[in-house]
């Protein structure tokens, strides 16, 4: 389970930095690639039951440096996995 934990942790963390790295990358000419990003969306939608009113939506989006970020974090998880133990 503490296994499971870090890797979802380090997962989130290199999401995070990954977006900042791609924010900031994205007015050098030579690194505009790294925040190259599409987004999927679904439309947020409301089912009235009269006793309860539900909305559903989901809105999802991933750069390149995300994504190479988080390849990074998975290849340093054997590493964390191993100082924690």
């Amino acid at each position: 389970m503490k296994n499971k934990i870090l890797l979802i942790a380090l997962l989130i963390a290199a999401a995070i930095i990954g977006s900042i790295a791609g924010t900031g990358a994205e007015h050098i000419e030579a690194l505009d690639w790294l925040a190259y990003s599409k987004h999927i969306s679904i439309s947020p939608f409301e089912l009235n039951l009269v006793i309860i009113k539900l909305t559903f939506g989901c809105d999802f989006s991933m750069s390149v440096s995300q994504i190479l970020f988080m390849i990074l974090a998975v290849a340093l998880y054997p590493k964390f996995n191993k100082m924690l133990s």
